[in-house]
C-alpha cells in the first residue's frame, strides 16, 4: 500500500512539473521562430525600482553553428531609451520579448552610436535556460570550464537596405580603423561595471590595478610566511580587478547608508523578469559589485545579464535585490548608478550566456570584524563587512577594505609602528586560528599589517588539503607614530672556547631606532657529543630562517596550521646554533607533547620589531687532534646588494 501511495505521488508530481515545464516553454519564443520585421518590447529600470518598457524591433538573426553564439539583432527605440542615453550598461539581461512571449536578454550594443534606435544584441533565452540545470544542482555539477569570449565576425544582416557585418570585440577600435570599415557594425558587451562604494584613495587603485611588486618588497613581503607561497601571492596581488578580468571599476562616491538600498525606499523590492538585481563581491561598509536585469525567473532560480561578469565559472557571490538611483549619460557608455537591497540567494554561475543563481540559499561568505586605532590622535574606527566565498578573490579583498579603513584613520601616509592581533574562524578548524604581529616601517606603516593579514589569508586558502571553510575574521590593528624598531649591533658569548655540552653565556646588544642600547643575554647548551672545532651561534631578528634550511613539507592540515601560529613575529630575538644537526639528538618531548630544541630560543621584545643579524664563531675544544685543513682555492663571494628598505632586507 505503502508504495502505491509512493507512486501516485512520483506520478502527481511528475504531472505537476510538467504543467510547470509546460507554461514555462508557453512563456518562450524558440529561438527559430524569431523573424526580421517581428517587433516586441523590452523591460529594465533606469532609476528607482519602476519597471519601465522599451520598443524592439528584430533586424535580423544570427545563426552559427553551437548556440553559444547565437544572436538577435535589434534595434531598440522609445522614451526610456532616449532617457537612458542609449543601451547603457546595466542593461544588461533586460528581457526582450517577442509577441508577448520572452525571446532572450539584450546584452550588447553597437559603439558610438548617436541616435535614438541604436542597433543592440539579444541572446536568445534558450542558451541562458542551460544554466539552470548547474543551479538546480546547487552549484555541484558545473558546466565543466569557462570558455573564451568568441571574439570576431559573428555573421551578416542587411540594415536600411546594405548588408553590414557584425563583429563582436573586447574594446571598440579606433575612429581611423571604424573609418576604414564602414561596411562593419562593432558590438561590445554592455559592459557592465562593478560599482564600488566605501572605499577610496590607494585602496581603491589597488583594487583595480593590483599592488606592485616594489610597494610588497617594501612591507616585507618577500619574508613570505611559507616559501612556497611567496612568488604566488606577490603574482596574484599584483593584478588588479580590471587587468584579471577585462572589468571597469567605477567608484559611486557612497558611502556607509547612502551605499545601501534602505537608504532610499522603505518597500520590499520585488525580484521579477526586468528588474534590477546585484551581484555583490562584498556588502556591508564596503560594497563591490555590479548591477544588471533580471532576464528569467523560474521557481527561485534566477538568470540575468545575458553575458559573464568576471568571468568567475562556479561561484558564491551575493544575490541582492537592487535601487537604481539614476542611468549616468557618459562618452563612452552610459551605465545605472545602483545600490544594493537585501541579499535573496547565491549566485552560482558566471558564464558566458549570462548569470544565475538561487533566491533560497544563503551564500557562504567571511564575515570582517575590524577595528583601528591610532593611539596618538586617540581616534578608533570600526568597519564591518562580508566578503563573498570565492578563494581566489578573498585575499585582495580582504586588503582592499583593511587598507581603506587604516588609511581613513590615520589620515596620513608615514611612518610607524603597527600592532595587528587577528584571529581567523573556520568550520574545520578546531578552535580559531590567532596572530600578533609587530611591523614598523620609515615611510609607509599603514599597508603592512593588511598586508600580512591578505597573505595569512592566501596561505590558508591555497592549502593543498581541504576547503577551510571560512566564517569570520576579527582584526585588531593598533597605529602609532613613533618607529619603535631594534637592529641586532652585535653577539658576544663569555669565554673564547668551550668544552662540548658546556653553556654558551651570550650578551646580544641591540640599537634602538634613534634610541639606546639595549642588551638581552641568555645561554644555550652545546652538545655534549660535539666532534667539531666550532659552531656558529647567529642572532637575529624577525621570523627569518636559515638560508640552508629546507621549505617545510606538512603532512595535514593541523601541520599547517601549527607551524604557522608558531612563526615568530617580526618583534622577536632568535639566537640559535647552526650547522650542529647531525651532533643534534632527537628533541625531547615536552609535557605538553610539543618538542624542545636547547640549541635555539626565541623570545618576544613587546611591541618593538627586531631586524638584522650578527654571528660568532664559537670555539671548541676537542681532546682528539685537529687534523690540518686542506687549502682550498678561494672563490669570488658574491656580491652582496644594499638593502633598499629599513627593517625588511630580502
Amino acid at each position: 500500500m505503502r508504495l502505491i501511495s509512493i507512486a501516485i505521488l512520483g506520478t502527481l508530481l511528475l504531472a505537476s512539473l510538467g504543467v510547470r515545464l509546460a507554461d514555462a516553454q508557453s512563456h518562450i519564443i524558440p529561438f527559430s521562430e524569431i523573424k526580421p520585421g517581428m517587433e516586441g518590447f523590452g523591460k529594465t529600470v533606469i532609476k528607482g525600482t519602476e519597471i519601465q518598457t522599451f520598443t524592439v524591433k528584430v533586424i535580423n538573426v544570427i545563426d552559427n553553428p553551437g548556440v553559444l553564439d547565437d544572436h538577435i539583432v535589434v534595434r531598440v527605440s522609445g522614451p526610456t531609451i532616449r532617457q537612458a542615453g542609449g543601451v547603457a550598461a546595466g542593461m544588461s539581461g533586460s528581457p526582450i520579448y517577442i509577441n508577448n512571449r520572452l525571446a532572450g536578454a539584450l546584452w550588447g550594443s553597437w559603439g558610438f552610436q548617436v541616435g535614438a534606435e541604436p542597433i543592440a544584441l539579444v541572446r536568445p533565452i534558450e542558451t541562458m535556460l542551460a544554466l539552470i540545470e548547474p543551479l538546480r544542482e546547487k552549484a555541484h555539477k558545473r558546466l565543466g570550464y569557462v570558455p573564451d569570449i568568441p571574439l570576431g565576425v559573428i555573421g551578416s544582416v542587411e540594415i536600411d537596405g546594405q548588408r553590414k557585418q557584425i563583429e563582436v570585440v573586447s574594446q571598440m577600435p579606433s575612429l581611423s580603423e571604424r573609418a576604414h570599415r564602414p561596411d562593419t557594425i562593432f558590438i561590445q558587451a554592455a559592459a557592465t561595471p562593478l560599482l564600488v562604494s566605501g572605499l577610496e584613495g590607494r585602496a581603491l587603485k589597488y583594487l583595480k590595478d593590483g599592488i606592485s611588486e616594489r610597494v610588497m618588497r617594501a612591507a616585507g613581503m618577500r619574508q613570505a610566511l611559507l616559501p612556497f607561497a611567496q612568488e604566488e601571492f606577490v603574482h596574484e596581488l599584483s593584478q588588479g580587478l580590471e587587468e584579471r578580468y577585462s572589468v571597469r571599476i567605477q567608484p559611486t562616491g557612497l558611502s556607509g547608508a547612502a551605499a545601501h538600498a534602505s537608504a532610499y525606499t522603505n518597500e520590499p523590492i520585488e525580484l521579477q523578469e526586468g528588474s534590477p538585481f546585484g551581484v555583490m563581491l562584498t556588502d556591508g561598509d564596503v560594497t563591490i559589485g555590479a548591477f544588471g536585469t533580471v532576464s528569467y525567473i523560474e521557481e527561485n532560480i534566477v538568470l540575468g545579464f545575458g553575458h559573464w561578469l568576471l568571468p568567475a565559472g562556479e561561484t558564491e557571490f551575493f544575490l541582492t535585490d537592487a535601487y537604481i538611483l539614476d542611468t549616468v549619460e557618459s562618452l563612452e557608455t552610459p551605465f545605472k548608478l545602483g545600490v544594493p537591497g537585501i541579499t535573496r540567494g547565491a549566485i552560482f554561475e558566471d558564464r558566458w550566456q549570462g548569470v544565475g543563481g538561487v533566491t533560497t540559499i544563503e551564500p557562504r561568505s567571511l564575515a570582517v570584524f575590524l577595528t583601528v586605532k591610532d593611539r596618538d590622535l586617540g581616534v578608533t574606527t570600526q568597519t564591518r563587512f562580508r566578503i563573498a566565498y570565492y578563494e581566489s578573490l578573498m585575499p585582495l579583498l580582504l586588503l582592499v577594505g583593511v587598507l581603506d579603513a587604516v588609511d581613513r584613520t590615520l589620515n596620513r601616509i608615514g611612518p610607524g609602528t603597527m600592532i595587528a592581533r587577528y584571529t581567523l574562524v573556520a568550520d574545520e578548524l578546531n578552535q580559531p586560528f590567532t596572530r600578533t604581529d609587530v611591523f614598523a616601517s620609515l615611510s609607509d606603516i599603514a599597508v603592512t599589517g593588511p598586508l600580512r593579514i591578505a597573505q595569512t589569508l592566501f596561505t590558508l586558502t591555497r592549502n593543498e588539503f581541504r576547503d577551510l571553510g571560512f566564517a569570520q575574521i576579527d582584526i585588531e590593528i593598533d597605529v602609532q607614530r613613533a618607529v619603535r624598531a631594534l637592529r641586532v649591533k652585535s653577539i658576544k658569548a663569555d669565554k673564547e672556547s668551550y668544552e662540548p655540552g658546556e653553556s654558551v653565556h651570550y650578551t646580544v646588544t641591540l640599537q634602538a631606532y634613534r634610541g639606546k642600547e639595549r642588551t638581552v643575554a641568555g645561554e644555550l647548551k652545546l652538545p655534549k657529543e660535539l666532534d667539531r672545532s666550532s659552531v656558529t651561534l647567529v642572532a637575529f631578528g624577525g621570523p627569518r630562517r636559515s638560508d640552508r634550511e629546507e621549505a617545510p613539507e606538512f603532512d595535514s592540515l593541523d601541520d599547517l596550521i601549527d607551524f604557522l601560529q608558531k612563526i615568530p613575529s617580526n618583534n622577536s630575538l632568535t639566537v640559535e646554533f647552526l650547522d650542529i644537526s647531525d651532533e643534534m639528538p632527537k628533541y625531547k618531548e615536552q609535557e605538553d607533547g610539543e618538542p624542545e630544541n636547547p640549541y635555539k630560543y626565541t623570545q618576544t621584545l613587546d611591541e618593538t620589531i627586531v631586524y638584522g643579524e650578527k654571528t660568532l664563531e664559537i670555539k671548541i675544544k676537542t681532546e682528539k687532534p685537529q687534523e690540518p685543513t686542506p687549502e682550498k682555492p678561494e672563490e669570488p663571494k658574491p656580491e652582496k646588494k644594499p638593502c633598499k628598505f629599513p627593517f625588511y632586507c630580502p
